[in-house]
C-alpha cells in the first residue's frame, strides 16, 4: 500500500512526511511548505535538535513546521 503525505499536529508543531519517490506527494508537500511560510511558519529538518530550512527538497520526506513566536 502507498503511503500518502501525512500531516500531524504535535503541540504547537505540525510534522508533515510524504514518500520521496511520488511525484504527487513531493507536489502537496511543497504546496504546504509554501502555504505555511508564506504565513511566517519556520520551516525545519530534526535530528537530534531542529535545523531550519529555507528551501524545500523533496528528498527531505520529513519537515517541521514551528510557529514562528516559538522559534524566535
Amino acid at each position: 500500500m502507498r503511503r500518502c503525505m501525512q500531516i500531524l499536529r504535535v503541540g504547537s508543531r505540525i510534522r508533515i512526511t510524504w514518500e520521496t519517490t511520488s511525484p504527487r506527494d513531493v507536489d502537496e508537500a511543497r504546496e504546504f511548505f509554501s502555504r505555511q511560510t508564506k504565513q511566517g511558519w519556520l520551516a525545519a529538518r530534526r535530528n537530534s535538535e531542529y535545523r531550519r530550512v529555507l528551501g524545500f527538497s523533496p528528498e527531505h520526506g520529513e519537515l517541521w513546521f514551528i510557529p514562528l513566536s516559538e522559534g524566535g
